[in-house]
């Protein structure tokens, strides 16, 4: 994320005016109010003289106020004309390397050159309102998503209403938009369709570039040429009014129908009084909102599909008067999530467990499958939970894997079969990816940083030659191997003994016979570095029988309720928190993203916390 300052953003900005010799929008205070952590959208519009992007441009600024994460730099032409102009807003954005452009094109041809340099310098794209030439972003190899309406599939619906208005055999005008610009090329096609069906009679049709005076003029001269026009469909609402003041001028109010596009708030009176039939509603304002929810995703890595249609509604006089005529959202559907985790006897994944759960209901929007093993070597039938998750044909799995290569398998049939996977807890093998030819994202704790942080609390404890022994998790387990690594960092950087190092598979049973036999072989050992919580209760247990307790120094790692009395009394000296329920919260929310679209990382790193009888918290 690019940093920005107030007064680079003020003179950038400035320079634009000077260098283009018009006003821009500058809503400068939208950049200059953000701090500088905040992501930077250009929003590149066509003629802020137009009402139509004035609402835009309002609707925009709205939005990124009530966001609060981004800074906006909201920018537009004079007319709908100045092609060059909107190409050197968009190279001045890029020379000021903002993280994000939102552009409605005045050209779907002419603008991909320039933005193509754009997302050459990092810069994420978003197209609006008018969707880029696909062959010339073809060319040029890029895709870039567009976020706008069906203007065919709109423009027929507003030409319908003519067409049912004159009956067969109507005469008609069209007045195009620009005639390259891609949205006035639909929207005429759209009319040409309603005529065609309608049965009317296209008289000619003529562009007034966008413009009311331009409409004015064109249809003035039309009506000398046509007098027997009935009707027009105007690709846009200033041109609609243009051709409404035409008729006006030759005493010909309301002997010729006029439809238009985009649901100006100059345009509705005229619906109310008869003058226009109908218009249609391309919601700009929010259409301008979603595209900067679109670039502030896209910074964040998510991926679109090319074009995400936005929504239309045709207005007449039946419901031009209503406040709000978004059409109502479709129910979001539920996405289906397995949690996999290992022991649910375990304290860590009961709570694990009992965090996502309390997540998903928080969301609303995901339907959550949690599962998990009796014990923490039941290999085997964690493989098989992931297998009938797979014939479920659930959205996303999120796993805590019992081992980091005999996974990746099932994994990789799950992502075959469409199923988003992320990794939680302990990291999957990266050589047994690659092998397989995927890239599993893991959201979890760097397991050695966190070892060597709780076994240096040991070595101060114990200074220079204790005598320690390190229980380890499951010898295959990948995050066993990577606290035993932390472990050993901290006794050699504590100049610490080390009398052995045995497994006790994460189990506190195993642990107290472990390490009750160990006692008896190293009746000297001084402290006990665990790799787990429920061993360091084993171990503790062990000392506790031997008439020891106290005299053996013991950590552990997963803060487990259980553990946190033994270190409030001394028993225990420190364990680590790694935020277990959250970490699987953060999952699902990952999954949730990755169903959505989004790109992560190998590897996002979750907090851990050192956790003594300075910070401890018993229940």
């Amino acid at each position: 994320m690019k940093l920005r300052k107030h007064l680079l953003l003020t003179l950038l900005i400035a320079a634009t005016v000077a260098a283009l010799a018009m006003p821009l929008s500058g809503s400068a205070s939208v950049a200059a109010q953000g701090d500088d952590d905040k992501p930077t959208v250009g929003l590149v519009m066509k003629s802020l003289g137009a009402e139509f992007f004035k609402n835009m441009e309002e609707g925009a600024i709205a939005h990124a106020e009530e966001r609060g994460d981004l800074e906006l730099i909201p920018l537009g032409t004079q007319t709908q004309e100045e092609l060059d102009q909107q190409i050197s807003l968009v190279e001045n954005l890029t020379t000021q390397q903002v993280d994000a452009i939102v552009i409605a094109p005045m050209d779907s041809r002419a603008l991909v050159p320039p933005l193509v340099v754009a997302m050459e310098a990092g810069i994420k794209v978003i197209n609006i309102d008018v969707m880029l030439d696909q062959e010339t972003m073809q060319e040029a190899g890029v895709n870039i998503p567009f976020l706008g309406p069906d203007n065919v599939e709109a423009a027929k619906m507003v030409g319908d209403v003519l067409a049912d208005e004159l009956g067969e055999g109507g005469k008609v005008i069209i007045i195009e938009g620009i005639p390259g610009a891609l949205n006035a090329q639909q929207r005429k096609e759209g009319f040409v369709q309603a005529i065609d069906e309608g049965g009317l009679e296209l008289l000619t049709s003529n562009t007034a570039n966008w413009e009311i005076e331009e409409a004015f003029t064109v249809f003035s001269d039309l009506l000398t040429r046509y007098p027997d026009v009935q009707g027009v469909m105007a690709a846009n609402d200033a041109m609609a009014l243009g051709v409404v003041q035409a008729i006006d001028a030759a005493g010909l109010t309301g002997q010729i129908k006029v439809v238009g596009f985009d649901n100006d708030p100059s345009i509705r009176p005229l619906i109310a009084e008869g003058k226009v039939l109908a218009t249609v509603e391309q919601f700009g304002s929010q259409q301008a909102a979603l595209g900067i929810d679109a670039a502030m995703e896209a910074i964040d890595g998510k991926e679109f599909e090319e074009w995400v249609k936005t929504p239309v509604v045709l207005v007449t006089a039946d419901n031009v008067d209503d406040a709000d005529l978004m059409p109502a959202e479709e129910p979001t559907e539920q996405a289906t999530v397995g949690l996999v985790m290992k022991s649910l006897g375990a304290e860590f994944f009961k709570n694990m467990e009992e965090g996502a759960i309390a997540h998903a209901e928080e969301r609303g929007d995901v339907d959550l499958i949690p599962l998990g093993t009796q014990t923490q070597e039941e290999l085997d039938q964690q493989i098989s939970l992931v297998e009938n998750l797979i014939t479920q044909q659930v959205d996303a799995i999120v796993i805590a894997p019992m081992d980091s290569r005999a996974l990746v398998p099932p994994l990789v049939d799950a992502m075959e079969a469409g199923i988003k996977v992320i990794n939680i807890d302990v990291m999957l093998d990266q050589e047994t990816m690659q092998e397989a030819g995927v890239n599993i994202p893991f959201l979890g704790p760097d397991n050695v940083e966190a070892a060597k942080m709780v076994g240096d609390v040991l070595a101060d404890e114990l200074g220079e030659g204790g005598k320690v022994i390190i229980i380890e998790g499951i010898p295959g387990a990948l995050n066993a191997q990577q606290r035993k690594e932390g472990f050993v960092q901290a006794i050699d950087e504590g100049g610490l003994e080390l009398l052995t190092s045995n497994t006790a598979n994460w189990e506190i049973e195993e642990a107290f016979t472990v390490f009750s036999d160990l006692l008896t072989r190293y009746p000297d050992v001084q402290g006990v570095m665990a790799a787990n919580d429920a061993m360091a209760l084993g171990v503790v247990q062990a000392i506790d029988a031997a008439g020891l307790t106290g005299q053996i120094k013991v950590v552990g790692f997963d803060n487990d309720p259980s553990i946190r009395p033994l270190i409030a009394e001394g028993k225990v000296l420190a364990t680590i928190d790694q935020f277990g329920s959250d970490m699987a919260a953060l999952g699902i929310d990952a999954a949730m993203e990755a169903i959505d679209g989004k790109v992560f990382e190998d590897w996002v790193k979750t907090p851990t916390l050192l956790v003594t009888a300075d910070n401890v918290e018993v229940e």
